[in-house]
């Protein structure tokens, strides 16, 4: 992992000679602490990351983490009540000078302890554009642990369309796709499943909830698995029986938008134009002020990594080994929506999708 602690400093030039990810209790958890150690299982609450400008890191973990923090590797602080966590963080801090934090992920009790704890000629400073910045490009290890995770949910997907039919409700679908999900592997799912029938597919957010499956329901399906820590993050939209013309149209518009957005994913292209290629097709639509949000987001530790993503403001400008969702939609409150969502590495000879599942308007009976 020396690597990403190396990336990150190279992205600061103002003299920073230690920096700490300070997790509090979940959900409350900096994942940067996981990218900096490597650790791919548990929680460690109340446990800190320490990275220094040579690459190395070190981890002041909780008993309880113990095990789990063994399999990074790396030097490690262990404690059993607060007062040694207290004693074993005064020790890391001690000696250093500017120290720097991800202030958008630290709250403000842990960052009150961390100041109360370093010595009183020191100064914190946020890395957190530093932190973001490494993280957006992924490496090999990062790719291939996201190109499982969207395996397994392309896979669970497919496996659960038998399942969906009339009289079954959006819960029992989610619930169905989730075990499908960690029957293949996935350690979690990534984030709250959505089953979105008939009028409840206007939400953008919506979950799923009581409503039973009824013949011509469009289905808005956004799922994701967790491999490892790593997310992914796949939107489909299916009809129970034929669908209607207008059905039709606008399953038809959304996936014209997205192949047009996904030509546009190059290395040099800018957030906000690739964004355009996918709004300005469906603003030329019966759509148009239909697509009401952004086009896509940044991949990886979480579902929305907080590193980017492409918008109609955004001054992104895409690199070989992003991991970026392309996600048009259409909404329209009272009768529905469609998304389609994929989620796609950027490389040098173009874009390379990564999620699978089949994403034609699959009429199910």
């Amino acid at each position: 992992m020396g690597e990403r602690v190396k990336r990150i400093f190279r992205n600061l030039n103002d003299g920073v000679d230690l920096i700490v990810f300070l997790n509090s209790v979940d959900p409350h958890i900096d994942m940067s602490f996981f990218y900096a150690t490597g650790v791919t299982d548990g929680l460690f609450e109340g446990c800190a990351a320490w990275l220094t400008p040579d690459g190395k890191a070190a981890i002041t973990t909780s008993a309880l983490e113990e095990e789990a923090a063994k399999k990074s590797g790396l030097p490690l602080d262990v404690f059993r009540t607060r007062d040694e966590s207290s004693k074993l963080i005064k020790k890391r801090l001690a000696g250093h000078r500017k120290i720097g934090i991800n202030a958008s992920e630290l709250t403000y009790a842990a960052f009150q302890r961390l100041r109360k704890l370093a010595p009183r000629a020191a100064r914190f400073v946020d890395v957190s554009g530093a932190v973001m910045k490494a993280r957006l490009v992924k490496d090999a290890q990062e790719v291939d642990l996201i190109q499982r995770a969207c395996d397994i949910a392309s896979r669970a997907f497919e496996e659960t369309l038998s399942f969906i039919q009339t009289g079954v409700t959006e819960a029992e679908v989610a619930s169905e796709l989730v075990y499908r999900m960690q029957k293949n592997g996935a350690t979690a799912p990534s984030f709250r499943t959505i089953v979105g029938s008939g009028p409840n597919g206007a939400e953008p957010h919506y979950t799923a909830g009581p409503r039973k499956i009824e013949r011509g329901d469009m289905i808005v399906i956004d799922f994701g698995a967790q491999y490892h820590m790593y997310c992914s993050d796949i939107t489909r939209t299916v009809v129970v029986g034929s669908p209607s013309a207008e059905q039709r149209r606008m399953h038809d518009t959304v996936a014209r938008a997205q192949a047009a957005a996904l030509a546009k994913m190059k290395p040099g292209a800018r957030g906000k134009a690739v964004d355009a290629a996918a709004r300005s097709l469906i603003d030329r639509t019966k759509y148009k002020g239909r697509f009401i949000h952004g086009l896509g987001h940044s991949v990886g530790l979480a579902v929305h990594d907080p590193s980017g993503g492409l918008s109609p403001s955004s001054d992104l400008i895409l690199r070989p080994n992003m991991v970026l969702t392309n996600e048009p939609g259409v909404y329209v409150s009272g009768f529905g929506g469609v998304r389609i969502e994929d989620d796609v590495l950027i490389t040098k000879n173009g874009p390379r999708v990564l999620s699978t599942a089949p994403r034609e308007f699959l009429e199910l009976a």
